[in-house]
């Protein structure tokens, strides 16, 4: 039975140990508060030789076992045994008085500090000894002073009698006592680890008799965390900053990234990120962050196959544990991305020319008239139409006229100026915006340009065919007065109308009795 009790006991010696290493500290404090509570006893019966050949020896021992021993089941054993020595010693230096409670006081204070019913068992073993030998020397005659009186073996039975069930009493409070440590010590060690990311390891309990009811809801929620990483939708990892490793990762990461990486490469250099210095500029953003909180920093990550795509990134850093960790959830936006820039074409694009549309255009137009308005920034307009349009689609199809004005478009981009607009307004019609433009006559030479590169054969790759076509356009100048889009774009209508009345081809200017000109 005494077997099975120390190997029980001995099974908890390595969860305690943080615990007993600090208690050895208290302990050593607690040897010198008795050597100066000793000092300050001598006096009375003259005891400095009994201080300093017992007392000062015991301390120094003490001291050194905590320096080199310290939360070894050896160092415990003589910090219960230095107790009793330094209960015996003031039991001398009160002539004998308080042996019995003061005894009581050493094994309370063994019982509070190490919590360990073998530092009971000997304190009880040293304190009878104590009394047995020393005290039946102070009968023979010797200046030892154990007991009050020289009836020594009744004064030991009654001391013996009484004391048991105390002694006992510290055994049973001293193994319950230990467990609730051993529990508070398992809980702050599951919660490391769950704080530290170990939670995809499965945790093995050193002592299975230990199951405790905060421990097991510890470890209940530490499955609960556990199963709520792993069914996450959004790739998850914490990453270890001081060795910038991955320690843990759910499941969702090694679909949407891959398996975890070769443990010996850091994080920032891993074959993940597109950009080799993304990782530090992300660590430097976050530790300047107020909150310790980046969200949704788009960065291009390579999957292990190689690929490319395109994540949101979220990152919270925890200063607050040792070591350092980090909490990235990566999401893929890449198909997010690519339907948002559709859609965004699909609002302000001409799909077939892929010049901008109507809704472009007009913001084009506010855009200028701001300008006008603010810093009296002259611009102008040109309307133009394409010339002998149907006949193409009539004789060779939608598909080659389709054809015609994408090529057209093009021309049209390839000449325009980066600050002005050029748009689809609908058919074969097509307006641009030109900014900062001085005088009708510069506007009116620019819509011969287009014109003129508008007109150049046209092949059409589909059915090796060549066409041409031609074109009108119609131009007004905006200097002064107050001018609406509306406005602007029915006077360019105008004058197309009366380009293509004057014999299409050629360029017309707006005013209010318009004036045609052809361009040379």
């Amino acid at each position: 039975m005494i077997r099975t009790w120390l190997a029980n006991e001995a099974a908890f010696d390595p969860l305690l140990r943080p615990y007993r290493v600090h208690a050895d500290r208290v302990m050593v404090g607690m040897n010198i508060f008795l050597l100066l509570v000793c000092l300050g006893l001598a006096p009375l019966q003259g005891t400095w030789l009994e201080v300093f050949f017992i007392g000062l020896p015991t301390l120094l021992l003490a001291i050194w076992l905590q320096r080199n021993h310290a939360g070894a089941l050896s160092t415990r054993l003589f910090m219960a045994s230095a107790f009793m020595v330094f209960t015996g010693l003031i039991i001398h230096q009160n002539g004998g008085d308080i042996e019995g409670h003061f005894a009581a006081f050493g094994l309370i204070g063994t019982l509070l500090y190490y919590r360990d019913w073998r530092t009971i068992a000997l304190a009880t073993v040293v304190i009878y000894l104590h009394h047995l030998i020393l005290g039946y020397a102070q009968t023979l005659g010797a200046p030892i002073y154990v007991f009050d009186n020289r009836n020594f073996w009744m004064l030991f039975g009654v001391h013996v009698a009484y004391f048991l069930p105390f002694v006992g009493m510290m055994g049973y409070l001293a193994i319950w006592l230990r467990r609730e440590a051993y529990e508070s010590q398992h809980v702050i060690a599951l919660a490391q680890r769950i704080v530290q990311g170990n939670l995809l390891d499965d945790e093995q309990d050193v002592v299975a008799t230990a199951q405790t009811p905060l421990i097991t809801a510890v470890r209940m929620m530490k499955s609960r965390l556990l199963d709520l990483l792993r069914v996450m939708p959004v790739a998850a990892a914490v990453i270890r900053i001081d060795t910038e490793s991955i320690v843990s990762v759910n499941e969702a990461w090694a679909k949407a990234i891959g398996p975890l990486e070769d443990s010996n490469i850091r994080f920032g250099q891993s074959p993940i990120w597109a950009d080799a210095s993304a990782w530090n500029r992300l660590m430097d953003s976050l530790r300047n962050a107020k909150q310790k909180m980046l969200t949704k920093v788009e960065v291009t990550l390579r999957r292990a196959d190689g690929t490319s795509i395109l994540c949101e990134l979220s990152l919270i850093l925890h200063e607050d544990i040792v070591p350092v960790m980090a909490i990235l959830t990566v999401e893929d936006v890449t198909l997010r991305r690519k339907t948002e820039q559709t859609m965004q074409r699909l609002a302000f694009r001409d799909m077939l020319t892929d010049l901008p549309n109507r809704t472009s255009l007009q913001a084009g137009l506010e855009l200028a008239l701001d300008h006008w308005q603010v810093h009296a920034t002259a611009f102008a307009v040109v309307m133009m139409d394409l010339d002998g349009f149907k006949p193409i689609n009539d004789v060779h199809g939608h598909d080659a006229g389709d054809e015609v004005l994408k090529v057209v478009g093009a021309r049209l981009l390839k000449l325009n100026r980066e600050n002005d607009l050029a748009a689809r307004l609908g058919g074969d019609e097509f307006v641009i915006v030109l900014h900062n433009c001085p005088t009708s006559e510069v506007a009116a030479n620019v819509a011969q340009r287009f014109i003129d590169a508008v007109s150049q054969p046209i092949h059409i790759n589909a059915s090796g065919i060549k066409v041409q076509v031609g074109a009108s356009a119609g131009v007004a100048h905006v200097t002064e007065g107050p001018a609406l889009a509306e406005a602007i774009l029915k006077n360019a209508d105008t004058a197309l109308y009366a380009a293509k009345a004057g014999g299409k081809n050629r360029v017309n200017r707006y005013s209010p009795a318009p004036v045609t000109i052809i361009a040379d």
